[in-house]
């Protein structure tokens, strides 16, 4: 899992004899990769990027026409006799997809204007018009410095002696490293003071098929998306919380105001940016549209932004919005995300502890929670107009970023790359081009070879001793015509951090069989218009009560 300041390498499994296996395997992977040894040099070639001869992966027959058409074919750009080259690798390639996605190709963008000063300013992915000057040697350096012990941060949670294993395992390969101090020092990050004197406003094309561009038709349109910086240094637990509940307030149902309001401005297909983004060092709040018809209106959304945020500046919240929205969050943090629980304790912990910063303060929320109603006895809006005020209509540190659909794009990034493969490619001694065009062969050599049955034996596996043929049972308890209601009621206990779940089955079998499938649509119509006696925010707050 790649962040853009971390790398993180989960395992789990309920399986004992699996979760060690795995374990030892990303342990090996990540302290003594292939990658970084002599023998690795094809890694970087292969994982990421390389000049590969045009057509090297289609087979040609060895016949007079075609070595005369290969021939021709070996004449570049510059009129030498030498084979054209393009730019192959998995990561350039991941990239190129990457960046040809508008929204991703926006945060992206409005990440690194966002962070002028420090690391997130820079893609960790790549730039794909970037990638090809990554030598090997600073491949190989990036990689000793920064995927040291000394950097790392280790969480095993699991039974008592399988806690004790893990770290015992872990030791083994971490331990003989040694302690390197540079690995931590130099991967700390400053945080980005705001700065701006006045937003900064950009507009940037996005690639789009000629055909997208035909009046008439179907075309791409414009996006724009507004993001500011919220925090200059660590925000407390209470204030954490407390941009979670706005976040929320703003954008978190369809009724909510700055998400009504754009949704029904017809401006837009479609919102985009999120709102708040906490994963980070630094928080950001983005909002924005996609699907906007021309340049005018990419000027109206942003003026109906802000507009609509000096209105809840001035008005607020009513209470009811309020503590039906703080009634979620405390059951979203009481229930956690709903998967791995470890997992979901390692990667909240890493928010914090990646930064230096105690790992219990992304864990524990009671007295935050507490701390912020008692905030709201006292304030109510108050609090959360206040934050509007000083962190998003007074604080000029934000980015006003506009995508607008281009059809030639496309074709002049391809121009470009060509432009300059051919010019490292004049540079290139005999010598050079040659080992490329070995080193190319040798490559496509080693993906086709399969491994031998020895290194086939040093990949760890299951043996059928390895698996519990027993199966898990659940403790569950039926009770027919509960409390003389002719109802029956299945109950089962589970660990669940005091909430209950209710799941209510109706027999439906009386509907029409045409009619069944008007269902999901009354659901739906339930959750967001409610009913003669009951409004659609009532409705859809009520599985949090």
């Amino acid at each position: 899992m790649t962040y853009p300041d971390r790398t993180v390498y989960p395992v789990a499994s309920r399986n004992r004899a699996d979760f060690r296996n795995l374990m030892d395997v990303y342990l090996d992977a990540v302290f003594h990769p292939r990658a970084v040894e002599d023998e690795g040099w094809w890694v970087l070639r292969q994982e990421g990027w390389r000049y590969d001869e045009v057509g090297a992966d289609e087979e040609v027959e060895d016949t007079e026409e075609d070595d005369e058409e290969n021939n021709n074919n070996r004449r570049n750009l510059d009129g030498s006799e030498r084979a054209e080259f393009e730019y192959k690798g998995v990561v350039f390639s991941e990239m190129k997809g990457a960046y040809s996605d508008p929204e991703g190709y926006l945060d992206r963008i409005t990440q690194s204007l966002l962070f002028p000063d420090n690391p997130y300013h820079f893609d960790s992915g790549g730039d794909p018009a970037i990638i090809p000057t990554l030598t090997r040697e600073e491949f190989v350096a990036f990689y000793k410095k920064y995927y040291h012990p000394t950097n790392a941060r280790l969480f095993v949670a699991g039974d008592e002696s399988d806690v004790y294993d893990a770290l015992g395992r872990a030791d083994r390969y971490m331990s003989p490293m040694g302690y390197n101090p540079e690995s931590r020092s130099d991967s700390i990050i400053n945080y980005q003071p705001r700065k701006f004197k006045n937003a900064i406003r950009e507009r940037k094309p996005f690639a789009v098929a000629a055909s997208e561009g035909d009046e008439g038709g179907d075309t791409e349109k414009h996006m724009l998306c507004v993001t500011w910086l919220i925090n200059t240094q660590p925000l407390s637990p209470m204030m954490e919380l407390a941009w979670i509940v706005l976040d929320s307030l703003l954008l978190g149902k369809p009724s909510s105001p700055l998400r009504k309001a754009l949704e029904d401005s017809n401006l837009g297909e479609e919102t985009i940016g999120g709102g708040l983004d906490d994963e980070l060092l630094q928080s950001t709040f983005a909002i924005g549209m996609k699907g906007i018809e021309n340049r005018e209106k990419v000027n109206e959304l942003e003026d109906l932004i802000m507009a609509t945020l000096h209105e809840i500046d001035s008005d607020g919240f009513n209470q009811d919005e309020i503590e039906s929205t703080m009634n979620t969050i405390e059951f979203q943090l009481r229930e956690g995300g709903g998967g791995l629980r470890g997992m979901e304790i390692f990667l909240g912990a890493l928010s914090k502890w990646n930064y230096d910063l105690s790992p219990r303060d992304a864990l524990v929320y009671e007295d935050a929670l507490d701390q912020m109603k008692e905030e709201i006895d006292k304030t109510g809006s108050n609090v959360f107009q206040t934050m509007i005020h000083d962190s998003l209509l007074g604080n000029n540190h934000h980015v006003v970023l506009e995508l607008y659909p281009s059809t030639t794009l496309e074709a002049e990034q391809l121009q470009d790359a060509k432009i300059q493969i051919s010019r490292a490619q004049s540079r290139m001694s005999d010598e050079e081009y040659e080992s490329v065009i070995k080193k190319g062969k040798k490559l496509k050599q080693l993906q086709e070879t399969e491994e031998t049955p020895d290194v086939l034996q040093t990949n760890p596996a299951l043996k059928i001793s390895d698996i519990d043929p027993t199966p898990i049972e659940y403790p569950i308890h039926v009770e027919e015509n509960a409390f003389k209601s002719g109802i029956r009621v299945v109950t089962h206990e589970v660990a669940s951090s005091g909430i209950a779940y209710i799941d209510i089955g109706l027999d439906v079998s009386m509907i029409p069989y045409e009619d069944i499938i008007l269902l999901p649509s009354l659901i739906t119509l339930l959750n967001e218009a409610g009913t003669k006696s009951e409004n659609g925010t009532v409705m859809s707050d009520a599985e949090f009560r």
